[in-house]
Formats: C-alpha cells, sequence, structure tokens
C-alpha cells in the first residue's frame, strides 16, 4: 500500500445497468469475505443516495448471525465513479480509517471493501452509516447560533483528528511535488500564473511542527451533523499524513467557508484549545496558499476527464473557470504577506 498518489489510468466504471438487486447480492458476497463469523447475511433493498461528484452511493441495512446473536447494521456503500477527479489509492482511504476510528475519532467502521473494482466495477468500500445530515447548504444558509454552535464544534472534530495517533501509516509523498505532477498531468493550456505558485510553494516549504493524519477535503458539504454536534467525517480519499494546518486552511476556502457564523481566527483559537498546539501564521499563509492550488488542480483534473473521454459530465470541465480566481487569491495573500 502506498500513500495518496496520482494515476495514470481511469478508475473502471461500475456496470451502468447495476439495480437495487445486483448491489444487495454483492453487498452480501462483500459481507460473507469479510466479516469473519457472518451467517444467513441478509441485506435491505438499497437505495439510491448523493455520494458526491466523485462516487455513486446506496445507502441498506444487513442483519446477520454472529456468536449466535443477529445483529443489525445501517450500511453505505461507496463506489468510485467512472472519470472522478480523485484519482488516490483506495486502500489508503481504508487504513486511514482502520487506523483513527478505535482511537475515537469522529469517522464511519470499515466493514468491507472491494479495491480492486472486481465486484463493484470501480473501487468500492462498504461503511457503516452514522446518524446525521450532510447537508452544507443548510448549515451555511442556516440560523447563526446554530451554525455558530456547528462550526464550533467541526473545529473540536478536527483537533481529535489531529491527535489520533498516525503510528503504522506509511509516509506520504513530498505534498507539492504530488500535486505539481496531477497539475502537469491534466493541465490544457500552459497556465503559467499557476506553475509559479507551484515554485513559490516550492521555495517556501518548511517542514511541519508535527505529523498527523490529515483528513485533505474537511470542509462542512464533508460532515454528519445533528444539531450543533458534529457526528462524523466523510469522504476520506484525500487524507494523507502531513501538517494539520491544511485542514484548518481547507475548512476556510471561501466557496464552503463557514466564515458567517466563526471568523477563521476564533475557529483557530477553538482549534488550538483542544489540540494543545499553536498554529502559526506563516505555515497558515502557506497553507492557504497551497489550498487554492490543490483546488485549482483537482478542477483542472475534473475538466480533463471530460477531454479524456473518461465523463460526460458537462459540470466538470466548467470546473477549469475555477483556476483564474484561486490564483488571483493566492497573488493577493502573498503580496499582502498574511493568510486572509
Amino acid at each position: 500500500m502506498t500513500s495518496p498518489l496520482p494515476s495514470t489510468s481511469p478508475s473502471p466504471a461500475p456496470p451502468a445497468d447495476l439495480d437495487s438487486a445486483d448491489v444487495a447480492e454483492r453487498v452480501t458476497r462483500l459481507l460473507a469475505d469479510r466479516v469473519a463469523g457472518a451467517e444467513g447475511i441478509t441485506v435491505s433493498r438499497p437505495v439510491r443516495v448523493f455520494g458526491g461528484n466523485a462516487r455513486l452511493a446506496w445507502s441498506c441495512e444487513a442483519s446477520w448471525v454472529e456468536g449466535g446473536a443477529r445483529r443489525k447494521e445501517p450500511l453505505i456503500l461507496l463506489v468510485r465513479a467512472a472519470g472522478s477527479q480523485v484519482t488516490t489509492d483506495p486502500a489508503w482511504e481504508v487504513a486511514v480509517l482502520e487506523a483513527v476510528v478505535p482511537q475515537g475519532v469522529r469517522a464511519p467502521t470499515v466493514w468491507a471493501h472491494d479495491l480492486g473494482g472486481e465486484l463493484l466495477g470501480g473501487p468500492a468500500v462498504l461503511l457503516e452509516r452514522l446518524p446525521g445530515q450532510a447537508d452544507p447548504v443548510a448549515w451555511l444558509k442556516g440560523e447563526p447560533a446554530m451554525g455558530r454552535a456547528r462550526t464550533l464544534d467541526l473545529a473540536r472534530a478536527l483537533a481529535e483528528l489531529h491527535r489520533a495517533d498516525p503510528h503504522g501509516l506509511p509516509a506520504s509523498e513530498p505534498l507539492v511535488q504530488l500535486w505539481r505532477e496531477r497539475f502537469v498531468a491534466s493541465r490544457l493550456e500552459p497556465l503559467p500564473a499557476l506553475s509559479w505558485l507551484f515554485d513559490w510553494l516550492t521555495d517556501h516549504e518548511t517542514e511541519p511542527d508535527r505529523a498527523a493524519v490529515v483528513h485533505g477535503d474537511f470542509r462542512p458539504g464533508n460532515v454528519l451533523y445533528e444539531g450543533e454536534r458534529i457526528t462524523a467525517l466523510l469522504d476520506w480519499e484525500l487524507a494523507h499524513l502531513g501538517d494539520p494546518i491544511e485542514d484548518l486552511a481547507w475548512a476556510y476556502r471561501s466557496f464552503w467557508s463557514p466564515e458567517r457564523f466563526v471568523p477563521l481566527a476564533e475557529f483557530i483559537a477553538t482549534y488550538e484549545s483542544a489540540a494543545g498546539v499553536r498554529v502559526g501564521a506563516d505555515r497558515l499563509l502557506w497553507h492557504r496558499v497551497f489550498c487554492e492550488v490543490k483546488f485549482a488542480t483537482i478542477s483542472l483534473q475534473a475538466a480533463r476527464s471530460v477531454v479524456d473521454g473518461r465523463s460526460t459530465n458537462l459540470r466538470l470541465i466548467d470546473r477549469a473557470r475555477s483556476v483564474a480566481p484561486a490564483v488571483a487569491q493566492s497573488l493577493e495573500w502573498i503580496a499582502k504577506g498574511e493568510p486572509c
């Protein structure tokens, strides 16, 4: 197993005719293969739910006899979609979840997986379905007091993740090098300003104060919540070992920032108190620039998937228009010498 790496070939496509009966039968087979001692497995009719742009998702409930007693588990099956802009090693996501969940991180248990796509046509993982809703629009447009309480708990949930011991997880590739390779592989034109920003990141990169498990896509759209509480962190495909400040910067990108409820400085202060660490201004500036560059590169990957014929989703090709604003924001922060 390796840390997240650029993929040189597209993910296999899940079968277009995969219906609920097919999904139920394949979930049953996954559980039979992966859950030791499970007998009499039954799976409710799976229901398609939103899994984001990168994955197809089905919700179901499984039941089986284990140790003489019948247990029921709510599950969600995630299968990587064809043409996904996410090109990381799916084994890494599973390894991270299996490392952090026993340490009390708010994340789902992995029940089974089909990482090679032999059973489901694309890399798949079968997860515990935790309570809560995943609606960033309702959160970010909601009532201020509730939004504030929820955002502060988001900071505490992030601190819990970064306190987790990453022992046993392999080191990740150098961050800037990894994303530069993705940029070069995805761009359809020179984009010299974005290329220069990669040089700036390389020239100003320093070792983090501490290595931690970084979620990599930490934002209101990738969590479950109930009332004021965050119940789970979702979508771990971009997780890696690195500087935890990256997650702080990514959470406050303008497109999904909870700044309306809690200013970034207060969010960081809450995080610092819960994590027992300090966040340096220089590191925060570097990571805010990096996150804009990373977002621009993901957008280029999405557009390239349409151009290369791996996806027919025209919404993805329009993602290329986000590159110029990301570059402009980065240059403004660099000129000011501060990340806000």
